[in-house]
C-alpha cells in the first residue's frame, strides 16, 4: 500500500487545451514551447490527442497552478503565433456555481384608452386586471380610472375618462388592444399608443449581455432562453471558473444602454449532483418524486438523468438560493442512503448470506421482485441496507428474519492469516470446495475469512486441508487455480451485476463497492485499491477515473476521504475543515502564507469563510471579526498571557502549561512543541535536542547559584 505524501485538492490545479499545433507535435516540442514562455511543465503533465475525422492535433497540459491555463492563453494571444489555448474544467465536484441566469424585460409599450364614462372606464380596468382582457396572450396591467380633458381633438366630449394599459408587448399595435376588448359595450372612444421602450431584438440584446459577461472570464456556453409569453427575456451562461461566475454577478442591476436604461437581472447559480445505482433509483423513485413538489416550492429545478452513466442514474437540482440548495441536497442523501434492516435494534444478518449462490441469497432476489425495492447486502458490516417506500420497511424486515430463521445452520468461521489468504487465493479454496461440496465453504476476500456452513466434521476436514494434514490432490487443480470467465474474484461465483475493470476482468457491483470500503478503512494513511483478479495476482491498480465510474457516490467519496483524512489531520498549517457544523468539507489555508486571505465558498454547505482565521465575517475584516466575536480581541489575549495559555503554532488549540518541561504536545494536530519559543516538531526527541542546544535544558533542571 502507499503512502500519501501529498494532498492536493482540484482548486490547486487548472488544464488547458492547446490548439494550431502541426502532425507529428511531440510531448516534448510543447514542454520546450512552453519553457520559453516562462513555465517549466513536465512532460508527464502533457497529453497529445489527434481528432478522428479532422487529423487536428491538439495538446492537453496540466499544471499545480489555478492561473496556469488563463496565463497561458493570454501570453499565446499576444505572441500571435497561430497557437492558442483555453481553460478545460477541471473540478469534479458534485456541488458547484459556475452557472448564471440572468434576464431582461421585453420590449414594452404603454396604451391610453378614453371613456365617455367611469364605470365603464373602470369595468375595462377591472377585466384587464383580472385577465379576462388580454393583449397578444399576455396578461396587462390597468390603472383606474381619471378624470381629464380628451386625448381626441375630434371628441365631442370635453371631458374623459382615461385608464393607462402598462407593460403591453413592444410588438402590439392600437389594432391589437381594439381586438383585446370583446364585448361591444366596452368599446373606447379612444386609443393612443405610446413609444417603444427599447428598439433592439431579444437576439441583439443576449450578444451584448454575452460580451459583458465574457469581460469577467471565458464561457463554456451561453443560451438564450426560447420565446415566453412572459414579460422578461431570460437566458443564461455557464463559465470556465467558478470565481469568474461569482464575480459577474456584479452586473446585476447594471442599466444597459441596448435597454434605453432598462436594468439586467444576473443571479448566481447553485447545482448539485447525486449518482446511486439505477435500481436503487427506481427502487426510491416514488420517495425522490414526492419531493419534487418541495423543491418546487423552494424555488429550485429538480432533473433526472437515467442512465448517464453504465448502471447509475444522476439527480441534479439548481437554485439561486444556496442554503435551499444545501437543503435539497441533503434532503436527497438523506433517502438515498437507505436504511438497515433491524429487528429489536439488532441488524437482521447471518453468514450464508455471504454466498451468492446460496438459497438465502436467491430467496433475498425474490423479495426484492415481491416487495419492489432493493436488498442490498453489506458483507464488510454485516447488514442488508434497505432501499424502497418507507411503509414497506417492516414487511421486509419480518420476510428476511423468517427466511433467515429457517435457513439458519451451524456455521463456523475462519480467519484467515496472511500465508492462509495467500494459499486461499491461489487454489487453497478450490480444494476446500472441492472436499466439502459447492456452497458450503465461503470465502469473503474482502474480509479475509472462510465460512463453513454446514457440520462440525466438514469445518473440522476444512482446517485439516489448510494446515496440510488433509491433502487435496485433485490431478486437474494446478497451483494458480484461475476463475471461469464472468467469476468474480471477491465471492467466487458468477457475477451479480456484472461490472467489467480495464484489465477485463469481472465483478459483482456489490462486491467491487465492499472490496473498496474495505480498502477505504483498514488504513488511513496508506491507501490503493488493487485487483484481485487472477486469484489475487492482478498487479492492476485502480485508478480514481476508474473507480468514479463504477461506484455511487457515495462509496467513491467515502474512498476518498479515507485516504488523506489522517493526512489533514496532522497538517492544519495548510487545510482546515468547513466550521459549519456536521459539514466536514476541506479547504486550503491561507494563514502562513504570502496569499493574501480569500474567502471559500464550500461546495457542500455552501458557506463563504474566510480562509485566513476560518470564520464567516463577511465584508469585516479578520481582526473586527475577533474583536467583535470575543467581546475584546485585545482583553482576550492579555487574560491569555496571564494564564500562561498559548495557541498552537499549526492548528491554534489553546494549550495551558502548569508544571512540567517544556516540552508539550498539541491535543489537536498532535505536533511537538518548544514551549520557550513555539517552535515545531514532528516527532519528540528533535524537540528535546533543540531544548538543550538552544534553551540550555529542558525546564525542570535545579538552578545553580552563579545562574542568579
Amino acid at each position: 500500500m502507499g503512502h500519501v505524501l501529498k494532498v492536493s485538492l482540484p482548486t490547486d490545479f487548472s488544464l488547458a487545451c492547446i490548439s494550431g499545433l502541426a502532425q507529428g507535435t511531440t510531448p516534448e516540442t510543447i514542454a520546450d514551447i512552453l519553457h520559453e514562455l516562462g513555465f517549466r511543465i513536465s512532460t508527464d503533465c502533457v497529453r497529445i490527442s489527434r481528432h478522428p475525422i479532422t487529423s487536428e492535433t491538439k495538446a492537453t497540459v496540466k499544471a499545480e497552478d489555478p492561473s496556469f491555463a488563463k496565463e497561458l492563453g493570454s501570453r499565446l494571444k499576444d505572441l500571435r503565433s497561430g497557437l492558442s489555448a483555453v481553460p478545460i474544467p477541471i473540478d469534479t465536484r458534485r456541488t458547484e456555481c459556475k452557472k448564471v441566469h440572468m434576464s431582461w424585460h421585453k420590449a414594452t409599450r404603454s396604451v391610453w384608452l378614453n371613456y365617455g364614462s367611469e364605470e365603464i372606464a373602470n369595468m375595462v380596468a377591472q377585466k384587464f386586471n383580472n385577465g379576462r382582457y388580454k393583449c397578444l396572450g399576455q396578461f396587462i396591467k390597468c390603472s383606474v380610472a381619471k378624470r381629464s380633458f380628451s386625448r381626441a381633438s375630434h371628441s365631442h366630449n370635453p371631458v374623459a375618462w382615461t385608464i393607462v394599459l402598462s407593460d403591453v408587448p413592444g410588438n402590439a399595435a392600437a389594432r391589437d388592444v381594439d381586438d383585446a376588448i370583446r364585448a361591444s359595450y366596452d368599446k373606447q372612444q379612444h386609443i393612443e399608443v405610446g413609444p417603444i421602450s427599447h428598439q433592439a431584438s431579444d437576439p441583439e440584446v443576449s450578444v451584448k449581455v454575452r460580451s459583458l459577461l465574457e469581460e469577467y472570464g471565458q464561457l463554456e456556453n451561453f443560451y438564450l432562453g426560447p420565446t415566453s409569453q412572459g414579460k422578461r427575456v431570460k437566458a443564461a451562461a455557464r463559465f470556465m471558473e467558478e470565481a469568474d461566475a461569482k464575480l459577474a454577478c456584479s452586473l446585476n442591476n447594471k442599466r444597459l444602454e441596448i435597454l434605453s436604461g432598462g436594468k439586467l437581472t444576473v443571479t448566481l447559480v447553485q447545482s448539485a449532483k447525486i449518482k446511486i445505482q439505477t435500481k436503487i433509483f427506481l427502487a426510491l423513485k416514488s420517495r425522490i418524486e414526492n419531493e419534487r413538489k418541495t423543491f418546487t416550492e423552494r424555488h429550485l429545478a429538480f432533473r433526472i438523468f437515467p442512465n448517464a452513466h453504465q448502471g447509475y442514474t444522476v439527480l441534479k437540482v439548481e437554485g439561486d438560493n444556496a442554503e435551499e440548495v444545501a437543503f435539497a441536497r441533503k434532503k436527497l442523501d438523506e433517502i438515498t442512503a437507505g436504511m438497515v434492516l433491524e429487528d429489536r435494534k439488532s441488524a437482521v444478518w447471518a453468514p450464508v448470506l455471504n454466498n451468492n449462490s446460496g438459497s438465502a441469497y436467491k430467496k433475498l432476489k425474490l423479495f426484492e421482485q415481491k416487495l419492489g425495492v432493493v436488498l442490498h447486502r453489506d458483507k464488510a458490516t454485516s447488514q442488508i441496507r434497505f432501499y424502497g417506500p418507507p411503509e414497506k420497511l417492516q414487511s421486509a424486515i419480518i420476510q428476511v428474519t423468517e427466511m433467515l430463521q429457517q435457513e439458519t445452520t451451524t456455521s463456523y468461521e475462519i480467519d484467515l492469516k496472511p500465508p492462509n489468504f495467500a494459499w486461499m487465493l491461489h487454489g487453497g479454496f478450490k480444494s476446500i470446495e472441492q472436499a466439502l461440496g459447492k456452497n458450503v465453504a465461503i470465502f469473503n476476500v474482502v474480509s479475509k475469512r472462510v465460512t463453513i456452513t454446514g457440520t462440525e466434521q466438514q469445518f473440522n476436514r476444512a482446517l485439516a486441508i489448510m494446515d496440510g494434514k488433509d491433502i487435496i490432490k485433485p490431478a486437474s487443480l494446478p497451483d494458480k487455480t484461475p476463475l471461469l470467465e464472468g467469476d468474480c474474484p471477491i465471492c467466487f461465483c458468477e457475477a451479480d451485476n456484472p461490472v467489467q475493470t480495464s484489465c477485463m476482468h469481472t465483478y459483482c457491483m456489490e462486491c467491487l463497492e465492499d472490496c473498496c470500503k474495505s480498502a477505504a478503512s483498514t488504513s488511513k494513511d496508506r491507501f490503493q485499491v488493487d485487483c484481485q483478479g487472477d486469484g489475487g495476482t492482478c498487479s492492476n491498480i485502480f485508478s480514481l477515473r476508474e473507480l468514479k465510474v463504477h461506484l455511487s457516490s457515495s462509496i467513491f467519496e467515502s474512498l476518498l476521504r479515507s485516504s488523506f483524512e489522517d493526512y489533514l489531520q496532522r497538517r492544519p498549517d495548510a487545510f482546515r475543515y468547513c466550521p459549519t457544523p456536521d459539514c466536514g468539507y476541506i479547504y486550503r489555508n491561507t494563514a502562513s502564507s504570502d496569499v493574501e486571505p480569500q474567502t471559500y465558498h464550500c461546495q457542500n454547505c455552501l458557506e463563504s469563510i474566510c480562509t485566513s482565521c476560518h470564520a464567516r465575517h463577511g465584508t469585516y475584516t479578520c481582526a473586527e471579526y475577533k474583536d467583535i466575536a470575543s467581546g475584546g480581541y485585545e482583553a482576550l489575549k492579555r487574560l491569555k498571557k496571564e494564564l500562561n495559555v498559548k495557541d498552537c503554532p499549526k492548528c491554534t488549540t489553546p494549550m495551558e502549561k502548569t508544571e512540567g518541561c517544556n516540552h508539550m504536545t498539541c491535543g489537536g494536530c498532535k505536533a511537538h512543541i518548544c514551549w520557550v519559543c513555539m517552535a515545531v516538531f514532528e516527532t519528540s526527541r528533535p524537540c528535546y535536542d533543540h531544548m538543550h542546544e538552544m534553551h540550555g535544558g529542558i525546564g525542570i533542571e535545579p538552578l545553580h547559584l552563579e545562574d542568579w
